[in-house]
């Protein structure tokens, strides 16, 4: 399954079509007046993006939505031409072949890897309790030097929309995901490849680098979005064991794994939010859970899911039963408590009613059998699916909720005066303060916005010492009454939930600009003395960590050579956040999924050399 570079290769198998029957319908116009256009044609939610947005998508990204994405469901009803003749109409674009063109096989051999050394960032969160921090010692990147950063080189991803694949770093070598599903392992200089694997679906998750004392080797932790785990050998890219983590067939990874000793912890989400929307669907019997397998041997060690197994309660208006209790996905890493030996992970939204008090959560699992030892819900009663988004007439809408997951990963930390804390920001705008000696006893909850479906608090925070930085959407749609809009980032005092200060997003967005929007949705970062946050304006935006003010600024939103031959833009940063290693910074670009701005851009940028 691995594939090694060294010439040219195309794989055409997206796009050779085989003999189709006359009478199937090929008509573009039609199978979307058909399938789509109750949805996309006048949405009613901001989550759908609308038949014009649909157009600056690339054929294939519509198609791999409808093959393996979040419209799959929606796409199951389409053979494979009508999916490509449905995507080629909507993005005005012919399919294109996968390719990998033009990357160069490192010539060098890949460096030893080390993972003790200050400037790696490993993971999602950089750390056990995902502070996305990155010390002095780790960076040269500072308040003082970031005006300095130049752009180096640029990876162009192949025929997407959606650059959502966090790289990590352990000795200058870079592990990557990628929409197609090909994983990287490359060098940070010069962008060369020392090996890459072919996995069967999208990589969107950070790839996680452990050692296995066991087996002698670094292991690369790969979740596939197919909900498939992938260990391979992070030095030759071969496979060490593979295993299948929820066997429901709507479930899929999109948070990272993490490691902790001999154990790797994998979140899951699920498609069946979509699925819902199809008013035969059966709804619902996905249930959010977290599964630890052995690191060396790939054995499934415990899986907890965080309610009860569904059982029918009712018929619904189309005469089908409905499923209950079901729903809140965990589709962002999950935290670690070594010392506690506890796992922290935040749900979503339940999909049907009654609903079940683990769904928009924070939820602590014991490291080593996987129990639940306590649950604190931020929202009660919270149910919604995308058939809420067609109108609450549909059959599979549970009388719609505000849809108020908790998707930034939990932070856990020791503040200065020797408290410990378990920190989580919800959709909702509102960030809370648990207390994980007395079972996530509630300490203080602050507001920071009007929130909303698409946030809030939406991918990630960032902490450093007593203080977390929390990156606000607001971007309204959902909820457009209330609270204050406040969109930007906010300073919070940990020991109080005091906000330090406020720093309002930017406005870089022009006039007629289809998709761009001033507000902070992806996750931040944090290094002494600076923040760094992304827009979905495209600009990434550095603040003074003491005082909010903005030291620097640089679009993305601008066209790119690349080091692999493949065409390359910046849009809309949102999923991912900056990753900060020596003199390094890499970023991804471009985000079409909720009617952003599309890109397909790795960016790296180095400190000027003196």
């Amino acid at each position: 399954m691995k594939r090694m570079l060294g010439t040219l290769l195309v794989l055409l198998s997206v796009v050779v079509m085989p003999l189709v029957n006359s009478a199937e319908n090929l008509d573009g116009e039609g199978l979307y007046t058909q399938y789509c256009a109750m949805c996309h044609a006048a949405p009613t939610d901001e989550r759908t993006p609308r038949r014009e947005a649909l157009a600056t998508y690339t054929a294939n990204s519509v198609y791999l939505s409808l093959t393996q994405g979040i419209m799959a469901p929606q796409g199951a009803a389409l053979s494979d031409e009508q999916k490509i003749a449905l995507s080629e109409y909507l993005s005005g674009s012919r399919m294109q072949a996968d390719t990998i063109a033009g990357l160069a096989r490192c010539e060098q051999s890949m460096p030893a890897l080390d993972l003790n050394l200050a400037t790696n960032w490993n993971g999602w969160g950089n750390g056990d309790s995902n502070p996305r921090f990155q010390s002095s010692e780790g960076t040269g990147i500072s308040a003082s030097t970031v005006a300095e950063l130049e752009f180096v080189w640029a990876f162009g991803l192949d025929n997407a929309s959606a650059a959502r694949a966090q790289p990590s770093v352990i000795n200058n070598v870079m592990f990557m995901g990628s929409t197609t599903g090909t994983v990287y392992a490359m060098d940070i200089t010069s962008g060369c490849a020392y090996w890459t694997y072919q996995a069967p679906q999208e990589v969107r998750a950070a790839i996680t680098i452990a050692w296995s004392e066991q087996r002698n080797e670094h292991l690369a932790v790969v979740a596939v979005a197919s909900n498939e785990l992938h260990v391979l050998n992070a030095t030759t890219g071969d496979l060490v064991w593979e295993a299948e983590v929820d066997p429901h067939q709507f479930a899929r990874s999109t948070g990272s794994p993490v490691v902790a000793g001999d154990r790797i912890f994998v979140p899951v989400s699920s498609a069946e939010v979509s699925a819902a929307g199809r008013p035969d669907h059966h709804c619902c019997t996905f249930r959010g859970n977290v599964a630890a397998f052995d690191l060396h041997s790939g054995e499934k060690v415990w899986h907890t899911y965080v309610m009860e197994e569904a059982t029918q309660v009712g018929v619904n208006s189309a005469g089908n039963p409905v499923m209950a209790p079901s729903g809140a996905p965990i589709w962002q890493a999950p935290s670690m408590d070594v010392e506690r030996g506890v796992v922290y992970a935040g749900s979503g939204q339940n999909y049907t009613r009654p609903a079940s008090d683990s769904s928009d959560a924070v939820i602590a699992f014991d490291m080593a059998s996987g129990a639940i030892n306590w649950i604190h819900q931020t929202v009660s009663d919270d149910a919604f699916t995308m058939a809420c988004a067609m109108g609450g007439s549909h059959p599979n809408c549970p009388d719609a909720g505000p849809d108020l997951d908790i998707g930034a990963p939990i932070v856990t930390t020791t503040l200065s005066d020797g408290r410990d804390i378990v920190v989580a920001g919800t959709k909702g705008a509102v960030v809370v303060g648990l207390d994980p000696n007395n079972n996530g006893e509630l300490l203080w909850s602050t507001r920071v916005g009007r929130g909303g479906a698409l946030g809030g608090i939406h991918w990630g925070m960032t902490f450093s010492g007593d203080v977390v930085y929390v990156p606000v959407s607001d971007r309204g749609g959902v909820n457009d009454s209330g609270e204050t809009r406040q969109p930007g980032l906010h300073a919070i005092d940990m020991k109080t939930g005091e906000v330090l200060w406020y720093a309002p997003v930017p406005e870089r967005c022009q006039e007629g600009v289809q998709g761009c929007m001033d507000a902070y949705s992806g996750p931040a970062t944090s290094t002494d003395g600076l923040i760094i946050a992304s827009s979905l304006s495209g600009y990434l935006f550095a603040h003074d960590a003491a005082t909010g003010e903005l030291v620097w600024e640089y679009n993305t939103v601008q066209e790119y050579p690349t080091i692999n031959g493949i065409a390359a833009k910046g849009g809309s940063i949102d999923a991912t956040g900056p990753v900060l290693t020596g003199d390094y910074m890499i970023v991804s670009t471009g985000y079409a999924t909720f009617g952003q701005m599309p890109g397909n851009a790795v960016l790296v940028f180095r400190l000027k050399q003196q």
